[in-house]
Parts: C-alpha cells; structure tokens; sequence
C-alpha cells in the first residue's frame, strides 16, 4: 500500500536504487520511497475455493529466495499471483523468485515467460535446468 495515497493498493513494478520503487496503482504509475511502503491488511475473501497444492510462498533462511506454485490455478490466476508475489519479493529484498508451474501442457509456463520479459523489475528467467517445471526469476 501507497501510505500517502491514502494507503491504496499497489504493485511494486520497478525497485530502483537508494530505496526508490515504482508502484502501480490501478492505472496509476507513481515514484515512492520505501518508508512510503507498507504491508496491506489480508483481504477478505467470502467466496469459498480451493487452494492450490503447496505453499504460495515461503522464504529460504537467509530470506533471499522465494517460492510460489502455480498448481491447480488458470492462467489469469497464474499470472496475477506471480506479480503479487515478486512484489512482496521486492519488498522483503529478495534476488530470485522460483516459480513453480508444473510441467503439463506449458500453457502457465509459456504465458509466464511472455508475462515476464515485459516486467522492467525482472532481470532475468529461466527454467531450472533439473526441473523444467520450476522457473527461476531473477530481480
């Protein structure tokens, strides 16, 4: 959430250096610095759906890796989980997000990489060489 915006919600789309990001806020872009930042109250949600297997996200120990799995979603799902959680990767500092799409049809994985070279954050990808369900999101 953008504090001075009264508090809305947005995505982090570009961290930039000395603590500056760029956050997208609906159809808004806006330059913040970090104290600017904060964390959004969970949503309520009233429907009633099944998770998807696994965690969403977890953090390694030294807290510069994370994970989410894609597993069970469709590909909108897919994509907007993604971009929530490089930016709460972004936010916690992290260097690497891993993506865990399965293998099946590639349709999540080939949407996923188009998604990906649009986003000015993301560095670089690509699939885990012992594991071509996985891709590997560098920031």
């Amino acid at each position: 959430m953008v504090v001075p915006l009264g508090r809305k919600q947005g995505i982090v789309i570009d961290a930039g250096r000395g603590g500056h990001y760029r956050v997208q806020v609906k159809n808004t872009t806006v330059s913040c610095r970090e104290h600017d930042l904060a964390d959004a109250e969970p949503r309520r949600n009233t429907r009633v759906r099944a998770e998807p297997r696994g965690p969403a996200t977890a953090t390694d120990a030294e807290g510069t890796a994370a994970t989410i799995d894609l597993h069970g979603l469709t590909v909108e799902e897919a994509l907007a989980r993604v971009v929530e959680a490089i930016d709460a990767a972004l936010r916690r500092g992290a260097d690497r997000l891993d993506v865990v799409h399965g293998k099946g049809s590639g349709l999540i994985r080939d949407a996923l990489h188009r998604h990906l070279k649009t986003m000015r954050v993301v560095a670089s990808f690509r699939l885990d060489p012992q594991n071509a369900g996985v891709t590997w999101v560098y920031f």
